[in-house]
């Protein structure tokens, strides 16, 4: 594609000709020979898939001269670098200022505090939004190092990990942890918060398996010697479903809080450690976050063993 004559690909850092055969991200826009697409099997520009943003081609040295261009992201339409839209479509033009741009200083642009470091922040684009990448610290950690960590999904969690770290705040919704609360945390790797909420939603739940094992609901019936239609039953079961609702809605509102405190802790200790070799680093991070099924297999199975103890030891003792 001509238009990206004298570009450099991404995975080779080898310029573009006009007789090259060029692909290019679906998502980003970021151009590759197809071969080297291929062999790399994705698109590597990490930096924009967390940004968000697309790929526009780099301002030449000296582009503060007013005879440049910028190329429009859009059409491709060269344009001059005084211009903020493009002549021929309209869009408006992105481009790259490497100036400083105050984020965790006193003000931001709304009058509020960002932060009291006076560090400078993410760049921002043609049109004053903030470009966070994959070296974007957030309270110390690179945005990239909380990428590796999360593993699967996590265009689903950055965003928060974002807010938590620059904005403040503590309080998302997490869907996951309303619906499979104990499990969720488990297979994030959560153990303490997983057994905690294990243990607590299982016993909140005896009420309700014994009155499904006394009534026959289940499809089987078993004595369990507690008169499930009381009205003091009734009463407990109605309590404890209540108290389980507020602890999953609780879990819901804090899991991705708490799982931002954890990466963040996590990835410091290993950041800490005297490690020579920066992919090693890497895989530490990555191998101590991202998910466990084996910590879910082991959470169904202690489930079982405290429903049925529970159910035990309330048939004998009460």
């Amino acid at each position: 594609m001509a238009k990206y004559n004298g570009y450099e690909c991404l995975a080779c850092k080898k310029k573009f000709t006009e007789d090259d055969d060029v692909v290019v991200c679906p998502e980003c826009g970021t151009p590759y020979h197809r071969e080297c697409y291929l062999r790399e099997g994705k698109c590597i520009n990490d930096s924009l898939h967390v940004s968000g943003l697309s790929w526009m081609p780099p301002e030449p040295d000296g582009a503060d001269n007013e005879n440049e261009t910028v190329r429009c992201i859009r059409c491709g339409a060269e344009n001059p670098s005084t211009n903020d839209v493009c002549d021929k479509c309209g869009t408006p033009l992105l481009k790259n200022n490497t100036a400083d741009r105050p984020f965790n200083g006193a003000q931001n642009p709304y009058g509020g505090p960002f932060g009291a470091d006076g560090s400078a922040g993410p760049r921002t684009d043609g049109m004053g939004r903030m470009i966070f990448d994959q070296d974007t610290e957030i309270e110390g950690i690179k945005l990239g190092d909380y990428a590796r960590y999360v593993g699967t999904n996590p265009l689903g969690f950055l965003p928060t990990f974002i807010r938590f770290g620059k904005f403040g705040g503590k309080v998302s919704m997490n869907i996951g942890a309303f619906f499979f609360t104990s499990v969720y945390f488990l297979y994030r790797k959560m153990k303490p918060w997983g057994i905690i909420f294990l243990i607590l939603l299982a016993l909140l739940g005896v009420p309700d398996m014994i009155f499904y094992l006394s009534s026959g609901v289940a499809g089987v019936t078993i004595d369990v010697g507690i008169d499930v239609k009381s009205k003091s039953f009734l009463m407990a079961s109605e309590i404890t479903s209540f108290v389980s609702l507020v602890v999953r809605i609780l879990a819901a509102f804090f899991a991705n809080y708490l799982y931002y405190q954890q990466a963040k802790r996590d990835i410091s200790l290993i950041r800490e450690e005297d490690v020579d070799d920066e992919n090693t680093a890497k895989m530490k991070i990555a191998v101590k976050g991202g998910v466990s099924w084996q910590n879910v297999l082991a959470g169904f199975m202690v489930d079982s063993v405290i429903n049925v103890g529970a159910v035990i030891l309330m048939a004998k003792f009460l």
